[in-house]
C-alpha cells in the first residue's frame, strides 16, 4: 500500500519487525515519523516495553494465550489508554476472544455504545456469489452444527467441556446385535480390537498384602489405576461400502500384571483370529505393545501413542463413525451386567474439550467415571482405518469409434 508515488521515497524499515513513514524522504535515514510494530503473541516470545500510542490490535485472537494478553499485550495500550481492536474467529468459550466478547457485549447492554462488531458468513455471501456456494455446499456436505461450520463461518464458540454424546448419539451406537462369547465360525465377519491399557498391582509398601475386588472376570486385586480394557469388534461393510463395526465383546483386566496381560491378549487375538489390533502405546503400554508386535507383527497389531493431535484425529474419528451409525455396542441381554452398565457409564458421561483451536479431546471427569472403556472403543475404531472395501465387479467399457474414416475414437 506504501508503494506508491507519494509515500515510496519516504518507507523506512528496522530490525524486521518495524516499518515507519518519514514526514519528508530526507528523514527516511534517521527513521522520524509514525511507525507500525509487529510482535509475535506466541508463549516463547519476549515483548516486554512496547508501547502503542494510538493503537493495539491483536489478530487471531481465539489463539492467544489469555496470561500472555494480559501480561504482556494489554499493557502496551497503558500509558496513552490506546484503543485496542481484537480480530478473530470463533472457538471455544474460554479464549481471549470470548471472553473480550463476552465482556463487550455486557458494557453495551449497560451503556448502549456498541464495541462489539460480528459478521458471520452471509455478510460476505450477500456480495460473493462464489463464496456463498462454496459455504452452502460445505454446510450441505458437514451439517450446519459440525465444529468447522459452527467456528469458522457461523461464529458461535463451542463449549470448552461439554457432553461428548447427546441422546440421539447414544440411540445409534445401541445396536440390536447379541454379545458373543466365543467368535462366530460360522460367520464371515472380520474381527478387529481396541486396547486401552491401565496399570498392573504392585504389593502395598506397608506389607499388609493386596486388596481384592470382586469384577465380572472373578476375584482380581483392586488397583488405583484404570483397567486394562479390550473392545472386540466385528467389521462389516455398508451400502456405501464403509467399514462398520458390531462390539460383541468385552475384556476387562483390573491389576493384571503386564506379563500376564501379554499372555492373556495373546490368547484372544488367536482364539477372535483378530485381524487389525490397536493398542494404546502410551506410557504403561508402550511394552506390552511393543512385545504383541514382535509376536504377531506391525500389520496385525498398531502402537497408538496418545498426544493431543492424535488424541484429536481419534476423537473425530469416533464420532465420525457414531454420527454415521457405523458402530453399535450389544444388547443388554446376554452381556454381563458390571461390563454393560460401566460402558454406558463412561460413554453418557463422557465430555469433550477444545485445548487449542482445531483441536478436540474427549475424556471423563476424575471422580466421575474413567476412560477405559471409552478410549478402548475409540481404538477399535482406529482399528477400521487401513481397511479397504470390498472389490466391486468392474465393467469395462470400451472406447466409441466417433470417426469411422479418420481412424479417430
Amino acid at each position: 500500500m506504501l508503494d506508491n508515488p507519494l509515500t515510496r521515497d519516504r518507507v523506512w524499515r528496522s530490525f524486521g519487525y518495524m516499518i515507519g513513514l518519514a514526514p519528508t524522504p530526507e528523514l527516511r535515514d534517521v527513521q522520524a515519523g509514525p511507525r507500525i510494530m509487529f510482535f509475535s503473541a506466541g508463549r516463547e516470545s519476549n515483548i516486554v516495553g512496547a508501547t502503542a500510542s494510538l493503537l493495539l490490535e491483536v489478530d487471531e485472537a481465539q489463539d492467544v494465550a489469555i496470561d500472555k494478553f494480559d501480561r504482556e499485550l494489554r499493557p502496551m495500550a497503558s500509558t496513552t489508554n490506546a484503543t485496542t481492536v481484537l480480530y478473530g474467529t470463533a472457538w471455544s468459550e474460554d479464549t481471549l476472544l470470548a471472553i473480550m466478547r463476552a465482556n463487550n457485549l455486557a458494557l453495551e447492554e449497560r451503556d448502549g455504545i456498541r464495541r462489539h462488531f460480528e459478521y458471520d458468513w452471509r455478510t460476505l455471501a450477500a456480495i460473493n456469489t462464489n463464496y456463498k456456494k462454496f459455504v452452502e455446499g460445505e454446510i450441505a456436505r458437514l451439517g450446519a452444527d459440525h465444529l468447522t461450520i459452527r467456528t469458522q463461518y457461523r461464529l458461535l464458540p463451542i463449549s470448552g467441556a461439554g457432553l461428548l454424546l447427546n441422546e440421539m448419539q447414544c440411540y445409534l451406537l445401541s445396536g440390536g446385535h447379541d454379545w458373543e462369547d466365543e467368535p462366530d465360525e460360522e460367520d464371515d465377519g472380520i474381527y478387529v480390537a481396541g486396547i486401552d491399557v491401565g496399570g498392573e498391582y504392585r504389593p502395598r509398601a506397608d506389607g499388609l498384602g493386596a486388596v481384592y475386588i470382586t469384577s465380572p472376570l472373578g476375584r482380581v486385586p483392586a488397583s488405583a489405576h484404570d483397567a486394562t480394557v479390550i473392545t472386540v469388534g466385528k467389521v462389516r461393510y455398508n451400502e456405501f461400502q464403509l467399514p462398520k463395526i458390531e462390539v460383541v465383546h468385552h475384556y476387562c483386566f483390573t491389576g493384571m500384571r503386564h506379563s500376564e496381560q501379554y499372555a492373556a491378549i495373546c490368547e484372544i487375538a488367536q482364539r477372535w483370529n483378530i485381524r487389525r489390533l490397536v493398542i494404546d502405546a502410551t506410557g504403561l503400554g508402550e511394552a506390552l505393545a511393543s512385545l504383541l508386535i514382535d509376536r504377531f507383527g506391525d500389520k496385525r497389531v498398531s502402537a497408538f501413542k496418545f498426544s493431543r493431535p492424535s488424541k484429536s484425529r481419534l476423537t473425530y474419528q469416533f464420532l465420525s463413525m457414531v454420527n454415521a451409525g457405523r458402530l453399535k455396542i450389544y444388547r443388554q441381554d446376554e452381556a454381563p451386567a458390571a461390563i454393560y452398565s460401566e460402558c454406558w457409564k463412561q460413554l453418557k458421561l463422557a465430555r469433550y474439550r477444545v485445548p487449542v483451536q482445531g483441536l478436540i479431546e474427549m475424556y471423563c471427569e476424575d471422580g466421575e467415571a474413567n476412560d477405559d472403556y471409552l478410549m478402548s472403543l475409540a481404538l477399535c475404531c482406529e482399528a477400521t482405518r487401513e481397511f479397504i472395501p470390498a472389490v466391486q465387479e468392474v465393467a469395462v467399457i470400451k472406447p466409441r469409434r466417433l470417426y469411422e474414416d479418420e481412424g479417430r475414437y
